[in-house]
């Protein structure tokens, strides 16, 4: 029996620049890896805080996303010592 597709969404490219006189305050950038069917989904996550030239505050988060036929990454972990030691 085939699926039926109910629903579709299409999610466009979001880009942002910082505007000119404005200062980040605040930076976290994440990296994902998703194994699908025919490779590997890199998704880079960043969150941003930041002021205006006026002083405002704002904040901004978007993602950047990219395929990969092979896996990008590697993590090896010794016994005595956790991801999170390992990335400070």
């Amino acid at each position: 029996m085939s699926e039926l597709l109910k629903s579709a969404r299409l999610e466009s490219k979001k880009s942002f620049t910082l505007p000119k006189g404005a200062t980040v305050t605040k930076k976290n950038v994440s990296l994902c890896v998703k194994e699908i069917e025919n490779g590997f989904l890199l998704t880079k996550s960043y969150d941003l805080e930041w002021v205006d030239s006026k002083g405002s505050n704002h904040y901004e988060y978007f993602d950047k996303c990219w395929f990969s036929e092979t896996n990008p990454i590697e993590i090896n972990m010794p016994d005595d010592k956790s991801l999170a030691d390992k990335l400070d």
